[in-house]
């Protein structure tokens, strides 16, 4: 038996509904698992009690009894002693399993009572009784305690934080908060919502894996993802409306910053860090994603993608004319090149089995196919559905009322015409959701109609004499979901496409990504290492791991150092009108910098229509 990990949980989580601690572990041949889970179950209650706490412990074992997640719950304000718990008490099954004898509880006890008093925070329990009486979030972390939400909140220093009587509570309330969750389309989701809670108003502040902004200005850049950055958010005077984008990790690692909201959306679940904290599946991965749903006030709504991620399976010798017609646009050019792609097919969507009835609010489904079966199940029951009509408009569906018709989808540049299928989707989430959320109509539209920047999403940028597609798909339903945009985009030229992958993929994820790469019809791959996100690979392991799969596909294939020279080494290979798609695109500085200096401003350059001879 090893230790892995033990960490703080600071809010809701897979495993609870508020903090705690957990230890991973991970189990060797041989081991007893039941009796070294049993000696940590017994270890814990014996500190809980010690410690005064009510603590039952959960145990998520893994797939094969590989590991397993060993959790309890815990005060607040007494998280880090309970690291100290969970680690001593792990230290307990070793030795069980070794035939050791244990360290004595009464050995730590002083320890653990000493640290217990250092972290105390006295008056957290009355004011969490009476912040809950009134309806005001408390947050707290390792610096600060704050009452109320955003331009309605008020910090303390955590080491002064004030009594009950001393908080000015008509002042404090919660604002409107959106969560967004999801495999692919965050970050893009999070900036529509963003986009008409400004257009309706609101400061709206917003976290995602870019960064986090208020008022759609970024005030600090990086993977902002986490509770942490939920926090900043939420302490921010300025901010009238916060949209926060919730990644898988900071779920797993940390739990939400909130334990209210009023709107939370899942865009979709596909295979993307499968086999990291025992997450082996989607149905588990889809589990992982609904932790957001279960913070969802009464009054406010679930949103839920119900289109099916795209699973592209061993490659067919299909050319991309022969794509499945639920992939092509009717508008859509027929040449294309003649490498080998893959018949991109449906897989099963894991939202649609997640149970209905465990929701604490009502749901609200989407999908780009007006008479997708969950869409008319759900209407028929008298949910709220948005679709695409068949005339082409961002719908909304409720019961037996008659339809809205919102915005255009030719009207939104973000999305091509249509081409851009997930970004059609990453629309309607945004409407579903500024709709939960009591943003009206007419803002919905104008919001999304004046959406044209998305930086590192499905940027087309004309150059010299070739196409520059700059997108962050990273995984393989967010690469072959771009088939149709740039089969569009490429209007029979051909196509090069760069791309690094992080080291904490498996084996097959990476095959997997190299066979999405495969159902685009590249005529050449551009493989590269992700210099940031080795994370326990060796340099070059990961581009060879796509070598060598690529030459399985028999795709031409040649390795660079980096997106610049990417770049240039497809401008010295493109013809007129050729397509170089920059994908998994992280480096968005250094590139913009190669840009420029070859004269490209950052908007003039830019095309979205996607539409062959309007680049």
């Amino acid at each position: 038996m090893r230790l892995l990990d033990a960490r703080r949980l600071t809010g809701v989580n897979l495993d609870l509904d508020g903090p705690g601690a957990i230890a991973e572990v991970e189990f060797e041949a041989g081991d007893d698992v039941a009796r070294a889970i049993a000696v940590w179950q017994d270890a814990v209650a014996r500190a809980a009690r010690l410690l005064g706490w009510d603590a039952p412990p959960a145990v998520r074992r893994w797939t094969g009894d590989r590991g397993a997640a060993l959790v309890f719950p815990a005060p607040a304000d007494a998280l880090y002693v309970a690291v100290d718990v969970t680690e001593w008490a792990v230290e307990c099954a070793q030795r069980a399993l070794a035939g050791e004898p244990a360290r004595e509880l009464d050995e730590l006890a002083p320890t653990l009572l000493a640290a217990r008093e250092r972290e105390r925070l006295p008056v957290l329990s009355a004011l969490h009784a009476a912040a809950e009486a009134r309806g005001v979030p408390l947050l707290l972390d390792d610096d600060h305690l704050s009452l109320g939400e955003g331009a309605r909140s008020r910090t303390w220093p955590r080491a002064l934080a004030p009594a009950p009587a001393d908080v000015p509570w008509d002042s404090l309330r919660p604002i409107p908060v959106a969560l967004i969750t999801g495999t692919n389309g965050k970050t893009t989701t999070a900036r529509l919502l963003a986009r008409i809670a400004r257009t309706a108003g609101h400061v709206p502040g917003n976290t995602s894996t870019d960064g986090l902004a208020v008022a759609e200005q970024v005030v600090e850049t990086g993977d902002w993802t986490g509770p942490g950055a939920a926090r900043i958010v939420l302490r921010d005077p300025r901010v009238t409306l916060a949209v926060l984008e919730v990644a898988r990790g900071g779920i797993l690692r940390r739990g939400l910053a909130v334990d209210r909201c009023d709107a939370a959306c899942i865009t979709n679940v596909s295979a993307d860090h499968l086999g990291e904290h025992g997450i082996d599946d989607l149905a588990a991965m889809a589990r992982v994603k609904a932790v957001v749903t279960r913070v969802v006030a009464p009054h406010g709504r679930i949103v839920l993608g119900a289109d099916a991620p795209i699973a592209v399976p061993a490659p067919s010798g299909m050319s991309s004319s022969t794509l499945p017609s639920a992939q092509v646009l009717s508008n859509m050019p027929k040449e294309a090149s003649a490498s080998p792609v893959s018949s991109a097919t449906p897989q099963p969507n894991p939202l649609l089995d997640l149970p209905a009835a465990a929701f604490p609010a009502p749901v609200v489904w989407f999908s780009r196919d007006p008479q997708h079966p969950q869409l008319v199940r759900h209407r028929a029951a008298g949910g709220e559905v948005w679709f695409v009509s068949a005339a082409g408009q961002l719908t909304r569906g409720r019961g037996g009322e008659p339809d809205v018709a919102v915005v255009a989808l030719d009207e939104l540049p973000f999305c091509f015409g249509g081409a851009a299928t997930h970004n059609v989707a990453n629309a309607l989430a945004a409407a579903a959701l500024a709709a939960a959320l009591g943003l009206p109509d007419p803002a919905i539209a104008a919001g999304l109609r004046s959406f044209v920047d998305n930086p590192g999403r499905a940027q087309l940028v004309r150059l010299d004499h070739a196409k520059l597609f700059l997108d962050f798909a990273h995984n393989p339903a967010g690469i072959a979901g771009l088939a149709p945009l740039l089969a569009q985009i490429r209007a029979g030229a051909r196509l090069l496409v760069s791309l690094g992958i992080a080291g904490d993929r498996r084996d097959d994820d990476i095959r997997d990504i190299a066979r999405a790469v495969a159902s685009l019809g590249p005529d050449l791959v551009l493989t590269r290492d992700l210099e940031h996100y080795l994370r326990g690979r060796a340099p070059g392991e990961v581009p060879a791991l796509l070598e060598h799969s690529f030459a399985g596909l028999g795709i031409a294939c040649e390795r660079v150092e980096s997106e610049v020279a990417a770049i240039r080494r497809g401008l010295e290979w493109a013809r007129p009108g050729d397509v170089i798609a920059i994908l998994v695109h992280v480096d968005r500085d250094e590139v913009w910098a190669e840009l420029r200096a070859r004269g490209v401003a950052p908007e003039a350059g830019q095309d979205r229509s996607g539409r062959p001879g309007q680049a």
